[in-house]
């Protein structure tokens, strides 16, 4: 290979990988059927969608939009609300909510979590090397990466019911404490605080590297590896730490899905604090209030436990302690999906030939390092920025709280933002990809089965087109900018306590919310309103 890839943008998008560089069999066989598709273009097509009117001013625009809201929950919204007594609707109160909830279904979800994983693994070892015939790639990256992101966000935590590595350690809990019911498996070695999320953050950003820049991600059986590496890891800590010390500290995937699920329209709480006593981890918030902890919820008699419907948002305004290395962990969790959408611009393609041309030709996987680069780079300028305008609002609310301080209370505003770009960027992309699920499901190992009769079936790659994930991006960037103001606004009100000096506060704020806006319509542009690669 003698300079960068060009990035195509047409046909089915390639599972959230580039074309592989290795040359084998394997490869060859993998290129030829995705040799329409680079990298995750995930709102990217094969057509040109030419804007109305000019991209300037759907940036300017979106730009308006995010400061008239601002100006709006300046004048309208006084107190905090939200922060004590929002509205809740238990639906533990009615026979469909009791029966969900019951312990027989529970533990039919997690058998068949755990089927599917075992499934996943097999299809990656012994499946079809070619990732659009084999089941594993599909499932990994479309439907539980993207998909649970999605079902997080918008309609709450479902990852700690059904996360198959919680239930299998469970298991040999369950087992082990059959010889004496007061044994523990695990080492009990002490989770030290100041250790906080930070492994959390060295796993995700590890898992954002195979995500985003290592070239066997597309393999079967490199992606099956992948996994086992991760079993392993996931239960060592268990094991060391005990499992919800561990799930609540250090597993990457339980730290997204519990930040993305705050802003969710449900809730887990438990009403009897003498339940908690018994939690591993501290789980009551600065109120005293118990919420999204499954073991508690697990533990509590059915009379103190409360599955609510909430208004959208209302678990970012929790009154919780929050660390410096969670901080780090949704900068990041926001900072990676931009950078992602990043390196489908002509600037990046610019930036990356530039780069290609320096690095030593021999030795060394040019691609992988400057990718490594950038997804290095990212975070770091993502927290600078962030610690920036956290100082100013801390200068603008009279020093009442330190800079960190501010970056601590402040960064649940980011939430909404992350969710929002994750939509602009990939629902497109689980609209078409996973459609692939459709024949896989009949036929997970590619070996020419047929078990539901849909083998035969093909993704309908013009179920949506460039207008729809343009309006899509719009519509959802804006909305979550708005949410965010919101948020923002309300912990302010909180942190300053006095309206003007709160107020005053946000101004630094607005700044930071309404230049994202304008970045992030202009990443996500890039690809519908160019005409072809730069190479």
């Amino acid at each position: 290979m003698n300079g960068p890839r060009r990035r195509f943008r047409g046909g089915l998008t390639q599972l959230g990988v580039r074309q592989p560089r290795r040359s084998s069999t394997a490869a060859v066989a993998v290129g030829a059927v995705l040799a329409t598709a680079g990298r995750a273009q995930a709102h990217g097509f094969g057509q040109r969608y030419d804007l109305p009117v000019p991209l300037w001013l759907w940036v300017t625009g979106a730009a308006a939009a995010v400061v008239l809201s601002f100006a709006v929950i300046g004048v309208f919204v006084r107190g905090t609300p939200g922060l004590h007594g929002y509205p809740r609707l238990n639906l533990l109160r009615w026979p469909i909510g009791r029966f969900l909830a019951h312990r027989a279904v529970r533990l039919t979800v997690k058998v068949v979590a755990v089927a599917l994983l075992v499934l996943i693994v097999a299809t990656g070892l012994l499946g079809h090397v070619n990732p659009t015939r084999n089941l594993a790639p599909t499932a990994v990256w479309v439907l539980w990466w993207v998909g649970f992101a999605y079902v997080s966000a918008l309609l709450g935590n479902l990852w700690t019911l059904v996360n198959p590595w919680k239930s299998l350690f469970e298991g040999v809990e369950t087992l082990f404490r059959r010889g004496d019911p007061d044994d523990e498996f695990t080492l009990g070695v002490p989770y030290a605080p100041w250790l906080g999320a930070w492994p959390g953050v060295v796993l995700f950003l590890a898992f954002s590297w195979g995500e985003l820049v290592f070239s066997g991600r597309a393999f079967p059986r490199q992606l099956a590896l992948m996994i086992v590496v991760y079993s392993l890891i996931t239960w060592t800590g268990m094991f060391c730490f005990g499992r919800t010390v561990w799930l609540r500290h250090g597993d990457p995937f339980a730290l997204a899905f519990r930040v993305l699920a705050r802003f969710a329209p449900t809730e887990l709480r438990v009403t009897d604090p003498s339940v908690c006593e018994a939690c591993p981890v501290e789980c009551r918030d600065r109120d005293g209030e118990c919420v999204d902890c499954e073991d508690c919820f697990a533990r509590a008699p059915a009379p103190r436990r409360e599955w609510n419907v909430r208004p959208f948002g209302m678990g970012l305004l929790r009154n919780e302690e929050i660390s410096a290395s969670m901080v780090v962990f949704v900068v990041l969790l926001l900072s990676t999906v931009t950078f992602d959408g990043f390196t489908a611009t002509p600037l990046w393609a610019d930036l990356e030939s530039a780069m290609f041309a320096v690095l030593p030709a021999q030795g060394v996987d040019r691609l992988a390092v400057i990718e490594t680069m950038g997804l290095l780079v990212f975070p770091i300028l993502f927290l600078a920025v962030y610690h920036f305008f956290a100082g100013q609002v801390a200068t603008a609310g009279g020093r009442q709280r330190s800079t960190g301080a501010v970056a601590n209370a402040f960064v649940v505003s980011l939430v909404p933002i992350a969710i929002a770009y994750h939509l602009a960027h990939y629902f497109t992309y689980l609209l078409i990809q996973g459609q692939l699920v459709i024949p896989l499901a009949s036929d997970p190992f590619g070996v020419g089965w047929d078990l539901f009769g849909t083998a035969a079936s093909v993704p309908e790659i013009g179920i949506v087109g460039a207008r729809f994930a343009w309006y899509t991006a719009v519509i959802a960037i804006v909305l979550g900018h708005i949410v965010a103001v919101y948020v923002a606004h309300v912990i302010a009100l909180r942190a300053f306590q006095d309206r003007r000096r709160a107020l005053r506060s946000q101004y630094p704020m607005l700044v930071l919310m309404v230049s994202y806006t304008m970045v992030s319509l202009w990443i996500i542009a890039q690809p519908i309103v160019e005409t072809g690669p730069k190479g």
